[in-house]
């Protein structure tokens, strides 16, 4: 794909999600309102991340009909296998969060070719934070460009995620080895959120060992950009299969994947 193709790519997804966002940021302010479903234990979804998505995927097939869209709510679009060109998109990142009336979640979208991760965007609509970069490009917060942190373990934080599709013994097994190594953690309900903030220096890393896609495609592509180092979620994966993954800072490289039990590129 050609880079004014891309580019005219990265310019329409950010108005796009900043508008869905806007968009879900309504919703939150009326979530006694939703109507809420139970997909799994523990595993919730509301009318506003049905809207949400339906209303990215509008905008994404009047913009660009030839590219193919996954999404968490309303999985692949027919045309998934065939087109080089996949949005690939999460409506709200931590809906439990959003439906608690807890201010960390997200709106995410990436744009993946022939599974390489071309643009990766985040938006933080509570606090109006829009993370965002190309491959080969630096990462931005709003605009400014963002590098990750430098601490050594005994300073660092991890982001950390659960969900019931886990086991539960290996979950604690590697929480008990961060504990021993010295890393603090937050489990703050938000992969992508975790992402986007090892991207911007918050966090000093991000472990998941068990996630989609749409999780974490958007927020690995920004922990590169900004300098860090993260699983390619299409090495030993496709995009509709789930996986381990990991992103951190070079410095906590080695730390991060003995404390994770696993590295960056889990085939190893």
């Amino acid at each position: 794909m050609t880079d004014p193709a891309l580019a005219h790519r990265f310019d329409a997804g950010w108005k796009i999600l900043h508008a869905a966002g806007k968009l879900a940021l309504d919703y939150f302010h009326r979530r006694h309102e939703l109507v809420i479903e139970k997909k799994g234990m523990q595993d919730l979804v509301s009318i506003a991340d049905q809207a949400v998505e339906r209303a990215i995927r509008g905008e994404l097939a009047r913009t660009f009909p030839k590219d193919a869209i996954i999404g968490e709510e309303d999985g692949a679009s027919d045309d998934y296998l065939a087109a080089s060109g996949v949005w690939v998109l999460d409506p709200i990142d931590g809906t439990s969060n959003f439906l608690r009336g807890m201010p960390y979640w997200c709106c995410v979208m990436a744009y993946s070719v022939n599974g390489v991760t071309e643009i990766g965007l985040t938006y933080d609509p509570v606090h109006d934070e829009l993370f965002a970069c190309r491959r080969g490009e630096a990462a931005t917060k709003n605009g400014q460009p963002i590098v990750v942190s430098e601490r050594p373990v005994e300073e660092a934080c991890v982001g950390l995620s659960f969900n019931f599709k886990q086991d539960g013994d290996a979950y604690a097994a590697m929480l008990g080895r961060l504990n021993r190594m010295g890393f603090d953690n937050r489990r703050s309900g938000s992969t992508a959120l975790h992402l986007a903030h090892v991207a911007d220096g918050r966090l000093d890393a991000c472990i998941t060992r068990d996630c989609q896609s749409w999780d974490v495609l958007a927020g690995l592509a920004l922990v590169e950009a900004a300098g860090g180092v993260a699983s390619r979620y299409t090495a030993g994966a496709t995009l509709l299969e789930r996986r381990p993954v990991l992103a951190t800072t070079p410095r906590l490289q080695g730390a991060i994947e003995e404390a994770a039990g696993f590295s960056l590129d889990p085939r190893d």
